[in-house]
């Protein structure tokens, strides 16, 4: 059994529509298909141009609806003949975090049990990985026990289950560029390091229009009071700016330079920013950036910070101990190849 994920393409029309019509009236996950539009793309036209809209969703700069996000869309090829579709989407919103994630699927009844979905789902892993996204949520129903079966047999993590949604993380291994005085780089925020004067204006108590309501926290300006005399360095704070409307909505940065090859990272968003899995976005982005650098990550929590120790828990962190006095939780990162580092 060999697959291949291919665009959608007119060239396999008549297989397409085999395909839907095994579904019947049922949800077909990742193929951006409704039942109710069959009648309109049932003509030659409408389904090239819809085959197009497809392809246009995989650019950043498409406009799209509400609530929509940047996709790759691909059909699930056998031997020529469309036996599923599958979509990555490159960001996640609210309600995709809660059920969507990052990836849906579907197979075709006739083609199901013989691993075809285990091979697309691994495929998109990789298309995800080069699209730098690490890491995946993929979520199921909590009574499909074949498709919770596929994903953990890709590298699955079971978060928790949510309204009957079963979710899942999965480490994708996307490459990062070593940590420096650029701006690191995530799917859905850019990490822009604090100048000397944004630092002044923000511990005088100024703001810009580019900052959200509640920015700086008082977590924010302490970050900022441990900047360098001489200016910021790769260490230093930097704003998490929001891809989605260009605001400044929290910050990240290390708690000092790196310390025999051990880094500290600290971060925050304001409270409307939080929930949406920007957190686990930037932070994700940032470790790995740390890690290029041959670094070993470490963080301390509050003890009853639950969301921080979520984020940190579904990116590979454990908890190693607590201060003394049981006032922070420190947590260590694991290596790469998921074995806890030396503490």
């Amino acid at each position: 059994m060999v697959i291949e994920l291919v665009r959608p393409t007119v060239d396999l029309a008549d297989s397409w529509w085999a395909m839907v019509d095994e579904f019947g009236d049922g949800t077909i996950h990742g193929s951006g298909y409704h039942a109710r539009d069959r009648r309109v793309l049932a003509e030659p036209d409408a389904f090239e141009a819809w085959v197009d809209w497809l392809g246009r969703q995989e650019h950043p700069d498409e406009p799209l609806p509400p609530e929509r996000v940047p996709s790759s869309y691909r059909w699930v090829v056998e031997e020529g003949r469309v036996v599923g579709t599958i979509a990555v989407r490159h960001a996640l919103t609210p309600s995709l975090v809660a059920e969507g994630g990052h990836i849906g699927y579907a197979v075709a009844p006739g083609s199901r049990r013989r691993g075809i979905a285990r091979a697309a789902l691994g495929e998109a892993l990789r298309l995800a990985a080069r699209r730098g996204i690490d890491p995946v949520l993929v979520t199921c129903d909590a009574t499909n026990t074949a498709s919770a079966r596929t994903i953990a047999s890709c590298g699955g993590v079971l978060e928790d289950e949510r309204d009957g949604v079963r979710r899942h993380w999965i480490r994708t291994g996307a490459p990062a560029a070593p940590i420096g005085p650029e701006p690191v780089e995530t799917r859905a925020a850019r990490l822009v390091p604090i100048t000397a004067a944004e630092a002044r204006a923000m511990l005088a108590g100024k703001t810009r229009r580019d900052w959200a309501d509640g920015y700086p926290r008082e977590d924010d300006l302490d970050a900022v009071r441990m900047m360098p005399p001489t200016g910021p360095d790769a260490w230093s704070a930097r704003h998490v700016v929001r891809r989605a409307d260009g605001r400044v909505v929290g910050s990240i940065g290390c708690v000092g330079p790196p310390d025999d090859g051990v880094v500290e990272v600290g971060y925050g968003l304001v409270p409307a920013a939080r929930g949406g899995g920007l957190m686990t976005d930037v932070l994700s982005g940032m470790v790995r950036s740390l890690e290029a650098a041959g670094l070993r990550v470490v963080a301390h929590t509050a003890p009853d910070n639950v969301a921080s120790h979520r984020v940190l828990a579904r990116l590979g962190f454990e908890r190693l101990g607590s201060q003394t006095d049981g006032s922070e939780w420190l947590w260590n990162r694991r290596s790469a190849a998921g074995v806890v580092s030396d503490a």
